[in-house]
């Protein structure tokens, strides 16, 4: 009760007691009422340590013989998937939970726990063996016309075209036109740093499993190593090529 009864007197008698928590943590449920009587076998509180938290998820019964002890749960919030969290299978239950069919895996969660707390839900992914396969977000492949692509970095610029108007007799090149206003632009740039052009070439591909949000993928043609892919705003530079003819820069 962390009162001294050597020290107990009636100039020294209390009306309150603090009571010490054994584990450093939140307070997640009060389970005493004021004026209620309680003992030592009596909870009062709930105290979470989100510090040691674990990870429990339901595996289907077909799906046991797949799981092993030690294994890697990637996981992500099912209300923020923005995020990635790892874990680590510790154990694996003995016994079906109530009448669901599915064992509990309990797992402890390694890396950041910034942002976990007690009770969330979570959707996981468990790695059942290692194979390294070359894979992109989902935000980089694009679809067009039954098929999938990515977009590449390239050193190829765009083809020029020649816009011929037959009704006022002349033509006028399309590049040059481009080429003047290019430089219209740098002589008002008043000494500013120019922008530099980046050219993209669209690359078909073969779409393979998805999860955690990237997908694998196999380029129809290879790709050297070291290129740049684009991972954000696909959509609208598939978009733009359309409209221009199939180039962009």
């Amino acid at each position: 009760m962390g009162i001294n009864p050597n020290q107990v007197s009636l100039s020294t008698m209390r009306t309150s007691l603090a009571v010490t928590s054994p584990i450093n943590g939140t307070v997640s449920n009060v389970l005493a009422k004021i004026g209620s009587y309680v003992d030592v076998s009596t909870p009062v509180i709930e105290i979470v340590d989100n510090s040691l938290l674990h990870l429990d998820l339901q595996v289907f019964e077909k799906d046991l013989p797949l799981i092993k002890v030690g294994q890697v749960i990637n996981f992500q919030l099912t209300n923020n998937p923005d995020k990635t969290y790892a874990a680590k299978v510790f154990t694996i239950g003995s016994s079906f939970e109530n009448d669901s069919k599915t064992i509990a895996i309990h797992s402890t969660v390694i890396g950041s726990k910034v942002g976990l707390i007690d009770g969330m839900n979570i959707t996981g992914m468990i790695g059942i063996n290692n194979v390294t396969t070359p894979a992109a977000p989902n935000e980089a492949i694009v679809e067009a016309d039954g098929k999938y692509y990515i977009f590449i970095e390239t050193d190829k610029k765009p083809e020029e075209h020649e816009d011929e108007h037959d009704d006022h007799g002349h033509a006028h090149d399309e590049g040059e036109a481009k080429h003047a206003h290019k430089n219209e632009i740098e002589a008002g740039a008043h000494g500013e740093e120019q922008t530099k052009n980046l050219h993209f070439e669209k690359i078909e591909i073969q779409k393979g499993v998805s999860a955690m949000g990237y997908t694998a993928i196999t380029p129809v043609k290879e790709i050297p190593a070291g290129t740049k892919i684009v991972v954000k705003g696909a959509f609208f530079i598939n978009a733009k090529m359309s409209n221009t003819g199939g180039h962009e820069h």
